[in-house]
């Protein structure tokens, strides 16, 4: 099974991590990141007030995300925007919010609005964003679509290359998988989610089974309790003829993600 990212939408984003989405690289006051603001009805002048109160409700809002409080984080993203409509960096965190509550049609409304307002591109991960909120929507070919836009601009982003294998496949479009997902692993010969997509592929494809089982297993010295993982070394196995392995690599799998329905479509057909 594929993975579109390293860190599941939902949790937090994790401090290090380079190549995930981090809420974090936007929420900085004051430091690299400008305010981008393009308002419905022009640009306004705020009182010194205003500009006081919008600091507050972002530093509000950094806790209550940095906590987990979506919800909470949601509403002061909101207040801001009562105070500055149409300001592209607060809608911006307004539809990560939603995107961490799973209300995957408002975010996906709400980026795609971003995109139609941002001409200068000044939010560069806000098609990756859109893009992850389609495949979670399961809406492969648009997400297709957009992948491939952001990808003109950002031709060495793995991650980026990583969605857009996972999209491809989802779509049968294995032979434009394997090949996207080969190029990642040139870039990046040791991203353990490519190493473990361009496995899927191959298993799928029913090739290359020495070099997918070799793919997969070093993925999982790197991340032995990752679940989708798992599921691909059981489905190499199934593949294989190995059913007795591949019954018990599918139910450890589930021990890692209970109840996840691809992994229980996997282990009843075998």
């Amino acid at each position: 099974m594929q993975q579109t990212t390293k860190n599941s939408p939902g949790t937090a984003p994790e401090k290090h991590a380079g190549k995930t989405i981090s809420i974090g690289e936007y929420l900085n006051i004051g430091n690299k990141n400008p305010v981008l603001k393009k308002q419905a009805g022009g640009a306004s002048e705020l009182s010194l007030q205003q500009v006081e109160e919008l600091s507050r409700i972002k530093e509000e809002a950094k806790r209550a995300y940095r906590r987990k409080d979506f919800v909470q984080a949601l509403a002061r993203f909101e207040d801001a925007i009562a105070i500055v409509p149409g300001d592209l960096e607060f809608s911006y965190y307004q539809a990560l919010c939603l995107f961490q509550l799973h209300q995957w049609e408002r975010a996906e409304e709400l980026f795609g609005r971003i995109i139609e307002l941002d001409e200068l591109r000044l939010l560069p991960d806000v098609r990756k964003m859109l893009a992850l909120t389609l495949l979670k929507r399961r809406k492969f070919a648009e997400a297709e679509k957009i992948l491939n836009d952001a990808a003109r601009d950002r031709k060495n982003d793995t991650q980026l290359m990583s969605m857009l294998g996972y999209a491809l496949e989802k779509q049968n479009k294995l032979i434009e998988a394997e090949r996207i997902l080969s190029k990642l692993m040139e870039k990046d010969p040791e991203n353990s989610n490519g190493m473990n997509s361009l496995a899927f592929v191959y298993c799928r494809l029913e090739k290359n089974y020495t070099e997918a089982l070799q793919l997969v297993k070093k993925a999982l010295t790197k991340e032995p309790k990752n679940a989708f993982f798992l599921d691909t070394l059981g489905m190499l196995y199934a593949n294989r003829g190995n059913t007795a392995a591949a019954k018990k690599t599918l139910k450890k799998a589930l021990e890692h993600a209970p109840g996840h329905p691809e992994i229980i479509a996997h282990l009843t057909r075998i």
